[in-house]
């Protein structure tokens, strides 16, 4: 498995809490969408079970717990997993049992004894059914890992049922020795606080570009697609990793610019015409619309690297900078209880009208 791209600090740490002997059975990895928080959670996975750094022991209990110790003793925060038994195998395969995702969909359902109900692949919630699943695997000992690990992705999705939230609740109070839980979220304060106090809480932040560059000339891509897909990136080596691998997706990318620039040069009443739609979107697929609000970032930072010409004075660098600060307040906004659409609404007001003049041919072919 390749290196991860970025989060040294990270991988140190969650190098020496799979050493230590208090292992946490709770970890918390939050942050945006595509900076690598599900690889860091697998990453976590491959160094409680590695065959290497935690040899397989057949002796009794008491002889487990010496050897145990006598490793600890051996080991440090710089060991890496190999990479190749068969626990690293299987987890780099994603085809281990004991390693599980679970998410909005049936992973895990398991209705109540007596009753059943429909399947519900396309449920926005993770629901009470699930939770009561990873209940009952958590109680049994793994298939052949030391560590069983259960990743919920995205644990937010827990808040919109009090009732599946409050039962894993317990589980988190008191978890099974053999079972790691891995919560990733993109919006932390939507967990209920005590579930948040139960977890070692891991901030995973943006990449500098030149590091998630580097990594993906390193995974043998080509230089120059490797620049453009860290620059597209925004500081998120799962983003760059999908540019890449699918250089088209830069080609969309490049059109949502194009309708940037109309959009910021049309009326007040097609700018709320939009924003009725992205709110509409955001109900469907927050990732999408958070995508979305990325490209009008990097619209605005362009006029405000134009703004920063010794032509274009002070004021196109004061509008392209408010214009900023109104997407970053409607990111902050979606994160509360304030109705979608006057978030979007309120970000559009406050936008600049720009006069742009593009027009197809100056698409990159590249991307087309």
């Amino acid at each position: 498995m390749p290196e991860l791209i970025g989060h040294r600090d990270i991988l140190r740490e969650l190098r020496a809490l799979a050493m230590s002997e208090d292992v946490p059975h709770a970890l918390l990895f939050a942050g945006a969408e595509g900076t690598g928080r599900t690889a860091l959670a697998i990453e976590y996975a491959r160094l409680l079970n590695c065959e290497v750094l935690h040899p397989p022991v057949t002796a009794g209990a008491s002889l487990f717990r010496e050897e145990f110790h006598s490793q600890l003793a051996t080991r440090n925060s710089d060991s890496l997993p190999c990479g190749v038994c068969r626990q690293c195998r299987l987890i780099d395969e994603g085809v281990h049992p004991d390693i599980i995702v679970m998410g909005p969909g049936d992973t895990l359902c398991r209705p109540r004894d007596g009753e059943s109900h429909a399947k519900h692949p396309d449920s926005r919630d993770i629901r009470i059914c699930q939770v009561r699943g990873v209940i009952d695997l958590a109680s049994r000992y793994p298939f052949e890992a030391q560590y069983r690990m259960i990743i919920i992705d995205p644990a937010d999705r827990l808040y919109r049922n009090g009732q599946a939230v409050h039962t894993l609740l317990k589980t988190l109070e008191e978890p099974p020795g053999h079972t790691v839980f891995c919560l990733i979220t993109a919006a932390p304060e939507e967990l209920l606080e005590t579930i948040v106090s139960r977890c070692r809480r891991i901030d995973v932040r943006h990449v500098p570009r030149l590091e998630i560059e580097a990594g993906l000339v390193s995974r043998g891509i080509e230089p120059a697609l490797a620049l453009r897909a860290a620059e597209a990136s925004k500081g998120r080596p799962g983003l760059a990793l999908q540019y890449a691998n699918q250089p088209d997706l830069m080609g969309d990318r490049a059109r949502l610019l194009e309708r940037c620039a109309r959009i910021a040069a049309e009326s007040t009443a097609e700018r709320f015409k939009y924003a009725g739609e992205l709110a509409e979107r955001f109900r469907r697929d927050r990732v999408a619309v958070g995508a979305e609000l990325d490209v009008w970032e990097a619209f605005w930072e362009e006029r405000l690297r134009e703004g920063a010409g010794a032509s274009a004075g002070n004021e196109a660098l004061t509008a392209a900078l408010e214009a900023l600060r109104a997407i970053k307040q409607a990111r902050e906004d979606l994160q509360t209880n304030v109705i979608p659409r006057t978030a979007f609404e309120l970000m559009l007001l406050t936008f600049p009208r720009v006069t742009l003049s593009i027009s197809r041919e100056e698409e990159p072919a590249a991307y087309a």
